[in-house]
């Protein structure tokens, strides 16, 4: 006789484990990005930085900055999209 791992729900489906379980990894993933959006503006400031350097300019780390921003919320954006999407299913 094989045996259940994980108890059944009262309703029997086990949907709200499932439920809880995909509200924490869209929460991981969230924070995730909560990360990744100000390290992408760091990064472009520090890339557009070292370019006026090398270039003897003196706004391409502004550009740069601009730049990682926007990345960031294009990453923010292309995931609630995604989200979005998968919850309509």
């Amino acid at each position: 006789m094989a045996r259940n791992s994980q108890p059944e729900s009262p309703s029997g489906s086990g949907s709200g484990k499932r439920d809880e379980q995909r509200a924490w990894r869209q929460a991981a993933e969230y924070s995730g990005l909560a990360m990744s959006m100000p390290i992408a503006a760091v990064l472009g400031y520090l890339a557009g930085n070292y370019l006026d350097g090398l270039w003897g300019t003196r706004f391409l780390g502004v550009v740069g900055l601009v730049f990682g921003i926007a990345s960031g919320f294009a990453q923010l954006v292309s995931k609630a999209l995604r989200d979005a999407k998968s919850s309509e299913r």
